[in-house]
């Protein structure tokens, strides 16, 4: 008598890790999806195998030798599929399969023939009786059988040969996991030929599959149930097997600008809950911009960072500007509406990123990045707007500090009262011989965070303060320098000051140290200790970018403050009656404490004079002068004294 009850066990194990694999949503993606139709092929070939081992004595004896005949013949189409269907799960987890097979035609053949010559023995086995045959209800061999077990063993050692050849793409668990099939199904089959009433090998199978799902399909490092997509490490592996596989795909790169307030406003679980339903929203839309059945994968990275890949054959050329339009929707809750600021770039792998390193490198410092929202197209961005996205504005920065390639400017400021020019602001300058003009708007905060503003705010105050005692004849008071907030926290910072005005000889009234608005507001207890020591030493302070930020009047008369500066944007809007009644009001009020006041940003004369009649003291704009290297600005002020 048969023993089918093996089976039977494998049948109950197939089942319980197929229903896992379905409620944990393990079927995206390529590789899951393989192993996904690899349980089902086996649970398909153990209800075969029971089919045509079980007594069915409710059948009468013909019904029965067809069904068993039926049930054997569909095992062998089925087993028949094993092998190779493995070899391929194998080569997609290791993320090579396709430049191991799929780039030249003899190894597409090779790897095919034996599998075709293995189905044909099967189909061709009602007539040739060449794999088995029924006789009176019993199972007997075909002597070509043995066919099924040399293919069998065929992919077994082309799955050696190709981890071999790509040995360490997979961890040394996974790769013990996944080869532990062979062990278990050879010893299953030997016994089975020695003992052929003892059906083992479906069995065997079940166990080798069980130990795969366990090491190698692991939810917890390949997705994030939090939110509904791939994790960081299953992004990273698939981006290693892109490379590997010299595959062309393109990676869209979502960042939600405003994460971190999100988080801050509505906390952790609710943060959840927002990115679960932006993920949902993407998935939705990606999947009706490539065909069906075409795989694409949603990953999160990171708080507030987002990836998709596509097989670039089917990547839309419009993908990223759809994808922003629906991260940029509202999104609705029981207890508030809000829009995210997000940014989307279209990335073609390898053309634009052509290493893995590569990507390591883009993704760290996109997510950095000051990039404002929008869509962008990564190869259709110029030299400058990549640096900005990518933030490697900190090699540039590093260059120029070692080849001593920034440059000061200074941009003259006219003086009300005294009808000249009396001051100017230094500024400085960065033209890469790579990419050009890199704009202080972009290195400056840049420099703040890596560190390296230390170094550039000694090189201005080394450069300014050497170059003031050239402008004295022609009757410049003092030079204004803006400063870090950064500077200021160092403890060092007021006595190095003070000890340059003694190298180079420099008056204190010959400086004024400006200071942003929002850098006034958020350290303002640092900076109000470092300004006053300053101020003790006889140098003036301004406040510059006014209008900008969170500082009142209020905050800045605590302060030693001579001059404020107010901000090019509110300038730049005097054509409304609004900003002007407002500027009015504010330029009135900043007089009334006996603070000067500088206008940034005119560019006319009506501007001008509209500022001059409201009381500022000092204009500052290309209506009078551009900023100018050193040489140009001596050149100035002997034209204009």
């Amino acid at each position: 008598m048969t023993v089918y009850q093996y089976d039977v066990c494998s049948f109950l194990m197939l089942v319980l890790m197929l229903m896992s694999i379905v409620l944990r949503k393990l079927y995206n993606g390529s590789v899951h999806r393989t192993f996904m139709i690899f349980v089902i092929l086996l649970l398909g070939n153990t209800v075969c195998d029971m089919l045509s081992a079980a007594p069915l004595t409710a059948f009468s004896p013909g019904v029965r030798n067809a069904l068993r005949e039926g049930g054997t013949f569909v095992y062998f189409i089925l087993h028949a599929s094993i092998a190779p269907l493995f070899t391929i799960f194998i080569g997609l987890s290791a993320g090579t399969f396709y430049k191991f097979i799929g780039q030249h035609r003899y190894t597409k053949l090779l790897f095919s023939l034996p599998y075709a010559i293995n189905i044909a023995l099967v189909l061709s086995n009602p007539w040739t009786h060449a794999v088995f045959r029924i006789v009176d209800g019993e199972y007997q061999r075909g002597e070509y059988v043995i066919v099924t077990y040399i293919v069998g063993f065929f992919y077994a050692i082309h799955t050696f040969f190709y981890l071999k050849r790509f040995r360490g793409v997979l961890d040394r668990t996974s790769i013990a996991a996944l080869l532990s099939i062979y062990p278990y199904a050879f010893a299953a089959v030997i016994i089975q030929y020695f003992f052929p009433r003892h059906l083992l090998e479906m069995f065997a199978y079940s166990i080798a599959v069980m130990t795969i799902l366990i090491f190698v399909i692991r939810p917890e490092k390949m997705l994030n149930l939090a939110v509904g997509s791939k994790t960081m490490a299953a992004f990273w592996g698939d981006m290693k097997n892109i490379f590997l596989s010299e595959r062309k795909y393109n990676i869209y790169v979502i960042k939600v600008i405003s994460d971190s307030s999100v988080i801050q406003l509505y906390g952790i679980n609710m943060h959840d809950v927002i990115m679960r339903e932006l993920v949902s929203r993407i998935n939705s839309r990606v999947r009706t911009l490539v065909p069906k059945g075409v795989s694409c994968d949603t990953y999160y990275l990171n708080y507030g960072l987002i990836a998709v890949s596509i097989d670039s054959r089917y990547a839309s050329k419009d993908a990223a500007a759809q994808i922003f339009e629906v991260v940029s929707e509202k999104i609705h809750t029981d207890n508030f509406d809000m829009s995210l600021e997000c940014v989307v770039c279209d990335i073609a792998i390898p053309a634009d990123l052509p290493s893995f390193e590569s990507v390591i490198s883009f993704v760290d410092t996109f997510e950095k990045s000051n990039i404002s929202a929008g869509s962008f197209v990564y190869g259709e961005l110029t030299q400058q707007e990549k640096i900005k996205m990518s933030f490697d504005i900190d090699r540039y920065i590093r260059k120029a500090i070692n080849n001593k390639s920034f440059q000061m400017y200074y941009q003259p400021i006219y003086s009300v009262k005294d009808n000249k020019f009396v001051t100017a602001e230094a500024l400085i300058r960065l033209n890469d011989d790579e990419v050009g003009f890199i704009s202080p708007a972009d290195f400056i905060p840049a420099a703040e965070k890596s560190g390296a503003i230390y170094e550039i705010g000694e090189f201005v105050i080394d450069s300014v303060f050497g170059f003031i005692e050239k402008t004295r004849p022609y009757g410049v008071e003092y030079i204004e320098i803006n400063i870090s907030a950064m500077q200021c926290m160092n403890d060092s910072f007021v006595d190095e000051i003070k000890q340059k005005l003694l190298d180079f000889g420099v008056s204190n009234k010959s400086v004024n140290f400006e200071l942003t608005e929002s850098a006034s507001s958020i350290l303002e207890d640092v900076l109000k200790r470092t300004v006053s020591l300053l101020h003790a030493e006889g140098i003036e302070f301004s406040i510059d970018d006014y209008g900008t930020g969170y500082s009142n009047l209020h905050r800045i008369m605590s302060q030693p403050i001579k001059i404020i500066k107010i901000d090019r944007s509110l300038i730049c809007e005097l054509s409304d009656d609004k900003t002007r009644a407002v500027l009015a009001d504010t330029i009135r009020m900043i007089k009334s404490i006996g603070i000067e006041i500088v206008a940034e940003g005119v560019e006319t004369q009506e501007t001008a004079q509209w500022l001059i009649d409201k009381g500022c003291d000092f204009i500052q704009g290309y209506y009078y002068a551009k900023p100018m290297p050193e040489d140009e600005y001596l050149a100035f002020l002997e034209k204009t004294s």
